[in-house]
């Protein structure tokens, strides 16, 4: 399924809690940014409210066209109009950004809030960059934000009052729910359980649908089989107060179908070769923030 089409997707109708009236500001108007304001309208904020900052022409008028925002070619624009500032460009681009508005933010960065969505960027490498006292949230979204299913991981120094970034948890809720880090390396960890874990699904899913063809399914039956059941499965996890390894035991019956295709999982060692892949994702996680 596409970006574009995954947009087309309804968007969760939770409530957010954010004033629809306080002023956001995105510096760069990339796929996430889209997620994120699609979400903020869908939970009713001011389309008037949001100012995004890019340089391409066709990026604004793309925005314009889709949400009807304002939009600016000067990334200045976003420290006079708005609350909260949203860093929503590649990260090898945010120490330039953050240069660029220091000057700007220095006499107002009480009055800022700063939301980092750059990957692999620590928070003492971005408020390093910026004025004394420059209230910063680093967050690490999901793809599944683009349809407002997201979990986002929220992180700031243990010295700071958490309550004082309450609108950053609330405008990262737009597009899912989102969780308190207690220590930023825990960020690597988010990054191989939500950011990357998409693609293990598809994957898995992936998988089982060629099996289903080689069986002799049809494609579109496999697929529909396939992605059906796993909707299926993952509603009744997140409905149920029981926990993952009760609910595979009550699907898995002694002798039956599905205690066969389980203990295949198991005789290849499936946990481990999960954990191995998880690892994988986190180590790099960390090199990246490393630089």
């Amino acid at each position: 399924m596409s970006y574009q089409a995954l947009q087309e997707a309804s968007i969760s109708t939770q409530d957010t809690g954010l004033s629809p009236h306080l002023r956001i500001a995105f510096i760069g108007g990339g796929n996430m940014a889209s997620a994120i304001i699609r979400g903020l309208i869908k939970h009713g904020h001011r389309a008037d409210q949001i100012l995004v900052c890019a340089p391409s022409q066709h990026t604004r008028s793309r925005l314009v066209q889709d949400f009807n925002v304002k939009v600016h070619s000067d990334n200045s624009a976003a420290v006079a109009f708005a609350d909260i500032i949203i860093l929503a460009v590649k990260p090898f681009i945010v120490p330039l950004v953050c240069e660029e508005l220091r000057p700007l933010l220095a006499p107002l960065c009480k009055q800022k809030l700063i939301v980092s969505i750059a990957a692999g960027l620590t928070h003492a490498s971005i408020s390093g960059r910026l004025p004394q006292h420059t209230q910063l949230v680093c967050a690490m979204p999901n793809l599944p934000s683009a349809i407002g299913k997201g979990l986002t991981g929220l992180f700031v120094p243990s010295h700071l009052d958490r309550l004082a970034f309450d609108d950053a948890e609330q405008l990262m809720r737009a597009v899912g729910d989102t969780v308190w880090l207690e220590d930023e390396t825990q960020m690597a960890s988010i990054v191989a359980t939500a950011g990357s874990s998409p693609a293990y699904f598809f994957l898995f899913l992936e998988a089982m649908e060629k099996a289903a063809i080689a069986q002799g399914l049809p494609p579109k039956t496999a697929s529909k089989a396939v992605l059906q059941s796993a909707m299926g499965a993952i509603s009744m996890a997140m409905a149920s107060k029981e926990g993952l390894s009760s609910l595979r035991r009550q699907v898995t019956s002694p002798k039956g179908t599905t205690e066969q295709a389980v203990l295949a999982f198991q005789h290849g060692d499936l946990d481990a070769l999960v954990a191995k892949a998880m690892d994988s994702a986190a180590r790099r996680a960390k090199e990246l923030a490393l630089g």
